[in-house]
């Protein structure tokens, strides 16, 4: 079944909070080094996807971690404050935007190609050593299938029957067309069946609709306790972010009025009718749980709230230089706190 009425409410804050936090660092590129990737198109999958874990599931995730982290409840401030490299981001500043990770929420980043699949992996295998009731869940990119070691994964998570969730975020955008990053197979899925994992392909631009993908995915891996890959086909915001680049010049801030209120000489039309945070206020709107004033009141609650968070970790202090090594691996020991 679709997504219950009871719950569209929550999922959409959720998502718009995840929304507000990846243009709040658009807005804050200029202030940290290096490049950046957002989430920005693809929060049905992760929104609905974390919905659906317990506080004990591990979670890996890439380089498109921010928005991930916060679907886990990790608070903005301190993915902005991780990312502007101050003391009080979860990794005390030293992860930066592609490292971004909450051990208290069980989240792991990490920008190697193919690290998530391998990490989860291993947490799988954890779960089953140990005999408890938890899975691994690896958030990875379509072109993840493209790395060695990331089949040695597949073929070890189905012959131990681990209890591993992949979900591959293939977002080559709506309409979708078949594409399986520089593989000689037609599908990603082709690819992964052949380690004997049970595969499902779903469109993730309606968040109604995939809701109940992910529901199903998770029960049957957490039923089963074997290996499954869910293949979600999204958006990727239409711009590669670079610092100094324009942060919003595709397509500018959000509007969620453009749910109700499309207008008629919109460059990105195709974009904006398949936003799925746009596509989860109107459903909203059209099931009667919320008007448009009250949408707009929800919004500007969220974004206020990103906006203290944002200041929050701007005015955090950056890191004693005396710290740099703590917590580090230096000769096989720890470098003394």
């Amino acid at each position: 079944m679709p997504m219950p009425r009871d719950q569209m409410l929550p999922q959409l804050e959720t998502m718009l909070l995840m929304r507000r936090t990846e243009e709040a660092i658009c807005e804050m590129q200029e202030e940290f080094p290096g490049n950046f990737h957002v989430y920005i198109g693809q929060e049905a999958t992760g929104a609905s996807v974390m919905s659906q874990l317990t506080p004990e599931d591990h979670i890996f995730t890439t380089h498109r971690n921010h928005a991930h982290n916060v679907a886990r409840g990790v608070p903005p401030e301190q993915i902005l404050a991780e990312i502007l490299g101050r003391t009080t981001g979860p990794s005390g500043g030293k992860g930066g935007t592609f490292h971004v990770m909450s051990a208290a929420h069980h989240t792991v980043a990490t920008a190697i190609v193919g690290g998530s699949t391998i990490l989860a992996t291993g947490a799988g295998l954890a779960a089953q050593v140990l005999g408890e009731d938890k899975i691994g869940v690896a958030f990875l990119g379509d072109r993840t299938l493209n790395e060695g070691a990331v089949y040695e994964s597949f073929n070890l998570a189905s012959m131990w029957k681990l209890p591993v969730l992949y979900v591959c975020e293939n977002n080559v955008g709506e309409p979708f067309e078949a594409r399986s990053s520089n593989l000689s197979a037609s599908q990603l899925t082709d690819v992964v069946r052949a380690f004997q994992i049970q595969t499902e392909t779903a469109e993730a631009f309606d968040p109604v609709a995939f809701h109940d993908v992910a529901v199903e995915a998770v029960r049957r891996l957490r039923e089963e306790r074997e290996p499954f890959f869910l293949e979600t086909r999204t958006n990727r915001w239409p711009g590669n972010l670079l610092a100094g680049d324009p942060s919003l010049a595709a397509t500018g801030p959000t509007d969620i009025s453009m749910a109700w209120s499309p207008p008629a000489d919109d460059q990105h039309a195709t974009w904006h009718r398949s936003d799925p945070v746009l596509r989860l206020t109107r459903a909203v709107i059209e099931e009667e749980i919320a008007d448009q004033p009250a949408l707009l009141r929800l919004d500007a609650q969220v974004t206020e709230s990103v906006e203290r968070a944002l200041a929050a970790a701007r005015s955090a202090p950056e890191p004693a230089g005396e710290s740099a090594f703590e917590g580090a691996l230096v000769g096989g020991d720890l470098w003394p706190s």
